[in-house]
């Protein structure tokens, strides 16, 4: 196993909770949860299928060490190709201007 990772929760403006990882590479956010703002319907599975390019990460949930799918801002910026570019305008822009500032100042 590698790395165990933390991870932090924002609550996204639609009531959604996100999830976000501090990588060396820069944050990374969980696949589900870009998936539960931008496009209920997409799923990890799908993700795989069109060859969006997403990280497994372990971090602990709940006492347990999980493996998740995150998906970095490239990554993100990929889906426009399946999900509105405007959806992924917004959740890209709200994560540069709500989560982004607080790791710069706090946690980078």
């Amino acid at each position: 196993m590698g790395r165990v990772w933390t991870y932090w929760e924002f609550d996204h403006p639609l009531g959604s909770t996100v999830r976000v990882i501090s990588t060396p590479l820069g944050l990374e956010i969980f696949a589900e949860d870009v998936f539960n703002v931008v496009a209920a319907e997409l799923n990890s599975e799908k993700v795989v299928l069109m060859n969006i390019h997403s990280q497994e990460r372990y971090v602990v949930i709940e006492k347990e060490v999980v493996t998740v799918k995150t998906l970095n801002f490239t990554a993100i910026n990929s889906l426009k190709t399946i999900v509105e570019a405007d959806l992924i305008n917004k959740f890209v822009h709200w994560v540069r201007t709500t989560i982004r500032p607080i790791f710069q100042r706090e946690y980078l």
